[in-house]
């Protein structure tokens, strides 16, 4: 019951606290945190890595490379060589070096007959599949 003209409201909302001093109170420890904060570099162990196992066979074997020029002619070392001889060189190559890879590099132009030929000539000679590889030069 109202008393007279008096009449004032309740306020029923919940409180905030003003969080402001809080947040100035925390950046303040932040930047003294950092200020203070050492940083200390720990010598680790030294560890001596194996080699890579690939690269030490790719340079313990000497490779064979077989170069088909634009004219289709086979050249090996510099030097023209008949399709007939190149079985022979393959397989000299492969009693000195067993696993030598051999990389039979084709002129764009080339004729593709004459790298399969010098594919299969290889073949012949003892190589294997997975030691020829055929680039374009």
């Amino acid at each position: 019951m109202p008393l007279g003209n008096n009449s004032f409201e309740i306020d029923d909302s919940d409180p905030e606290p003003d969080l402001s001093p809080m947040i100035d109170c925390v950046f303040i420890l932040l930047i003294f945190f950092i200020v203070t904060a050492t940083f200390v570099e720990e010598d680790g162990l030294a560890v001596n890595r194996p080699e890579d196992a690939a690269a030490a066979q790719a340079s313990d074997h000497q490779t064979l490379v077989l170069v088909i020029r634009k004219d289709s002619r086979i050249e090996h070392d510099g030097r023209l060589v008949p399709l007939d001889a190149i079985a022979g060189i393959v397989q000299s190559q492969l009693q000195r070096e067993e696993r030598s890879p051999i990389i039979i590099q084709s002129h764009a132009q080339s004729r593709h007959g004459v790298t399969m030929q010098v594919q299969n000539a290889c073949l012949e000679g003892g190589a294997t599949p997975s030691k020829i590889t055929l680039t374009d030069s």
